[in-house]
């Protein structure tokens, strides 16, 4: 078992480190059942569907149980380091690169195209700085190089330009192309910088959770606090009120000099 250090050395050098066996298989298919229930329900309510990548975003919108998957201890002590004690969730979503038949009109897929989950500033040109956020990824499924494993650009996280650039990238075989490949209950860190793209769609499962984590002054993609509400956030842990902006949320107005002290602490 490596050490944090360790895997912090790694997403330095190469903005990939991994966990092995942080969740079970028992574990791991108790979640993909759980996945499996939200998406029948979409499929039944009209909702539009990717046919070669199921998605479900916030998925504890659907299912509060699954907000447990948003803190995970091992990865937790990791970020703490990296980016800081006031760290948050910026965005997740679940995925599944699973060809469905089943779905005729097919929704926008996700992930095809080489990119990265940074920001860029001039114009979107210059990209921030390596470290800046993570992507971490939970593996319910074996990843392969046949069930659309994520395709990245191993040490691009040291890149400042924007993937696009480089066109048909992945068919150049003189650059460090990697597949992330791991075991179901694997987890998998990324710094937000590295290009990366989905793997090609399959006939075979391989459900994961892509969560994006950030420094606390970071914009999260939705108002989480409001999506999951006032009774949840009194009632979870102190982990999950801090990674869902409870803690976070600018005030409306300069009340008794809050604005100054965004950062509320349990």
């Amino acid at each position: 078992m490596k050490s944090i250090q360790e895997h912090i050395t790694e997403l330095d050098k190469e903005g990939l480190t991994f966990l092995e066996n942080e969740y079970s298989k028992d574990e791991c298919n108790y979640y993909i059942d759980k996945f499996s229930q939200i998406v029948e329900k979409l499929k039944s309510n009209g909702s539009n569907l990717c046919r070669d990548c199921t998605m479900i975003r916030n998925p504890y919108r659907h299912d509060i149980d699954l907000a447990n998957l948003i803190y995970n201890a091992n990865v937790d002590s990791i970020l703490l380091e990296l980016i800081d004690k006031d760290y948050v969730l910026v965005n997740s979503t679940v995925i599944n690169r699973k060809i469905d038949h089943s779905i005729k009109k097919s929704a926008n897929n996700m992930g095809d195209a080489w990119h990265t989950d940074s920001h860029y500033t001039m114009n979107q040109t210059r990209r921030l700085q390596k470290g800046f956020g993570y992507i971490v990824i939970i593996l319910f499924n074996d990843f392969t190089k046949e069930n659309g494993g994520t395709l990245y650009l191993l040490n691009s996280h040291l890149k400042k330009d924007k993937p696009e650039k480089f066109g048909e990238y992945n068919n150049l075989k003189d650059y460090p192309l990697k597949t992330i490949v791991g075991k179901a209950g694997t987890v998998a860190i990324m710094d937000s910088g590295i290009w990366h793209r989905g793997g090609d769609p399959s006939q075979e499962d391989r459900w994961s959770l892509y969560s994006y984590y950030g420094p606390w002054y970071q914009k999260p993609y939705y108002r989480f606090p409001e999506m999951l509400g006032e009774k949840f956030g009194k009632e979870t842990n102190k982990h999950l009120r801090r990674l869902f902006h409870y803690n976070s949320t600018p005030p409306l107005a300069d009340v008794n000099n809050e604005s100054t002290s965004t950062v509320k602490y349990d």
